[in-house]
C-alpha cells in the first residue's frame, strides 16, 4: 500500500520519537524509584497469576489497594522478554504512540493536515512526557485516555461505540485518573448547554454510563479504602509534611517548559478564542478537560506530573486550531505569501523548546545509582529474611525490590493510618544528632538496618549517621552506600 505525504511524515515523527526516546532510556542507568513498586507486582502476577494486594514487606506487611490492568499486560509481554528490557521499551512505545492519536483528534477539529502534523510532532517531544525511564501505568492511561476521546468524537462512526466501550474499560482498570474524563464529559455537557449546542444522543448515553460504571469499579477495588478512609483516600493519604513534593507551587516559567513555550501560548489563545469570541463548539470538549485537569490540580487531587502531562497532550491538539487560525489570517491580510513560510517558521520555533528540553529533562531524571542498587542487593544476600530495613520514603521499593525485606514505609501511602507519624520518625533517622532518639525510633518500629546512600548523603548533608557509635550501629557495608546493623534496642522501663 502507497503511502501519503502525511502519513509518511507522520510515521517518520513515531520513528524519531521511538528512537530518541530508547535511546535516552539505555543511556539513563536504571529506573525511577517509583518504578520499582510497579516491578514487583509484574513480578507477582508473572509468578502467581494474581497481584500482590497483601504484601508482607511493605511497611513491615499490609494490604495494598490498586487498579493492576497496566501490570497484567506487561506480565503477559514477561511470558516472551525479560521484564528489565519490557520496563524500558513498553513505556517508550507507549507513549510514541500518542503523536498518532494526536494527529487523528487534531485532523478532526481543525480539518487540516499540515496543522494535525505540527500538533503531532509536539505531543511527542513534550518535555513533561520525557520520564524515559519511569515504568508506570501512566504511560498506558495517556494514549488510551486520547483514543478514548477520539472514540467520542467519531461516535456516530460505526464501531467507535464498541471502541470507546474498550478504551473506557481499559482505562477504569488502569488508573483513578480516569475522572478527568468523567468529570470532563460533564463539563463538556454544560459548556454544550450555554451555547445552546445540542447534545448528541449517543453522546449523553456514554457520558451517563461512563460515570456509572466509573464509580462501580472503583468501588470493586477500593471498597475497604473508601469506607475505612473517606475524603483522606480523595488525597491518597499522602503525609502533610510531603504533599508538596506531589503537588508542587510550580512557577509559570518552569510550567512553560516542561509543556513547551510556543503550545503553552497558542493553547491560551484558542481557549480565549472558543469561549468569548468564536465559541468553536469543536474545542468544547478539550477546553472542558482543560478545566478538569486545572480544578483537579488546583485542589490538590491528581498528582503533578499527571495534571501537567494530561495539560500538556491537550495544549498540543489546540494548537491545530491556532496553526489553522493563523494560517487563515494570513490568507486573508495582505501580508498573504508568509502563508507560504509559515509551516518553516513554526519548525524554526519548535524544534528548539520541544526536542532540547525533552532531552534536558530525561537526563535530569531522579534514578538510584548502580552503586545503591548494589548495596540493596548485597542486603539481600547478606542479611536475615525477616530483617527490618530503614532508607529514604523514595528508596522504600528499592528495599522490597532488590533487597526483599521489609521496609519502614514507601510511597504507597493509603491504608496507613500513621503515615505522617512514621514519615516524621524516618525524617528524624536522617536528622537527629542523638543515639537515644535513634534508638526509639528503631526500638519502636523493630529495625534491625539503615542505609545511608549517596543520594540520602546529598539530601541532608551528612557523610554519617551524627548518633552513630560501633557499640550500638555497626557499620557493615562500606562503600559509597554505607549499611549499618543495629545491636542496641532501648529499654523503656
Amino acid at each position: 500500500m502507497q503511502l501519503s505525504r502525511t502519513q509518511k511524515w507522520l510515521l517518520v515523527i513515531f520513528i524519531i520519537t521511538l528512537v530518541t526516546r530508547l535511546i535516552l532510556a539505555f543511556t539513563v542507568p536504571n529506573l525511577t524509584y517509583d518504578s520499582y513498586f510497579h516491578l514487583r507486582q509484574v513480578d507477582e502476577i508473572t509468578r502467581t497469576g494474581t497481584p500482590l494486594f497483601e504484601d508482607p514487606l511493605s511497611y513491615g506487611g499490609r494490604t495494598l489497594h490498586y487498579l493492576p490492568f497496566f501490570h497484567y499486560l506487561v506480565a503477559f509481554l514477561n511470558l516472551f522478554l525479560p521484564l528489565g528490557l519490557l520496563a524500558k521499551i513498553v513505556p517508550n512505545v507507549l507513549l510514541s504512540l500518542l503523536p498518532f492519536i494526536v494527529f487523528a483528534l487534531s485532523k478532526k477539529i481543525s480539518n487540516n493536515e499540515t496543522a494535525a502534523l505540527f500538533s503531532a510532532f509536539i505531543s511527542g517531544f513534550l518535555p513533561i512526557l520525557f520520564t524515559t525511564n519511569a515504568f508506570n501505568p501512566l504511560s498506558l492511561f495517556l494514549p488510551v485516555a486520547f483514543f478514548a476521546l477520539y472514540c467520542f468524537l467519531n461516535i456516530d462512526k460505526r464501531g467507535f461505540a464498541l471502541y470507546f466501550l474498550l478504551s473506557f474499560f481499559i482505562l477504569s482498570v488502569t488508573s483513578s485518573a480516569t475522572f478527568l474524563l468523567i468529570v470532563g464529559f460533564i463539563i463538556y455537557f454544560i459548556l454544550s448547554v450555554i451555547e445552546k449546542k445540542k447534545i448528541k444522543k449517543p453522546e449523553l448515553e456514554l457520558i451517563i454510563f461512563s460515570v456509572f460504571f466509573y464509580i462501580w469499579i472503583q468501588f470493586v477495588f477500593f471498597k475497604n479504602v473508601l469506607i475505612s478512609e473517606g475524603a483522606r483516600f480523595i488525597w491518597q493519604n499522602v503525609p502533610t509534611q510531603i504533599l508538596t513534593q506531589y503537588f508542587p507551587q510550580i512557577s509559570i516559567l518552569n510550567a512553560l517548559l516542561l509543556v513547551s513555550i510556543i503550545p503553552f501560548i497558542a493553547g491560551i489563545f484558542v481557549v480565549y478564542q472558543s469561549l468569548f469570541q468564536l465559541q468553536n463548539q469543536r474545542a468544547f470538549l478539550f477546553i472542558s478537560l482543560v478545566i478538569s485537569t486545572t480544578l483537579f490540580s488546583w485542589l490538590r487531587i491528581i498528582e503533578f506530573n499527571l495534571a501537567l502531562s494530561f495539560f500538556a497532550i491537550i495544549l498540543a491538539i489546540l494548537f491545530s486550531l491556532f496553526y489553522t487560525y493563523l494560517s487563515d489570517l494570513f490568507a486573508k491580510t495582505k501580508i498573504s505569501e508568509f502563508k507560504k513560510h509559515l509551516a518553516l517558521i513554526m519548525v524554526i520555533l519548535l524544534l528548539p523548546t520541544t526536542i532540547l528540553p525533552s532531552i534536558n529533562f530525561a537526563e535530569k531524571q531522579n534514578t538510584p545509582l548502580d552503586s545503591e542498587i548494589e548495596a540493596f542487593t548485597w542486603l539481600n544476600e547478606h542479611t536475615a529474611k525477616n530483617a527490618k530495613v530503614a532508607g529514604l520514603l523514595e528508596e522504600g521499593h528499592l528495599i522490597t525490590y532488590y533487597a526483599e525485606r521489609k521496609n519502614l514505609m514507601d510511597d504507597q501511602f493509603n491504608f496507613i493510618e500513621n503515615s505522617e507519624d512514621l514519615f516524621s520518625d524516618l525524617n528524624a533517622l536522617f536528622a537527629t544528632p542523638f543515639e537515644t532518639q535513634a534508638l526509639d525510633i528503631t526500638s519502636q518500629h523493630g529495625i534491625t538496618y539503615l542505609v545511608l546512600t549517596p543520594h540520602a548523603q546529598r539530601k541532608y548533608g551528612i557523610k554519617n549517621f551524627r548518633y552513630q557509635t560501633a557499640r550500638c550501629f555497626k557499620k557493615i557495608y562500606d562503600e559509597e552506600t554505607k549499611i549499618y546493623q543495629v545491636d542496641c534496642i532501648l529499654d523503656k522501663k
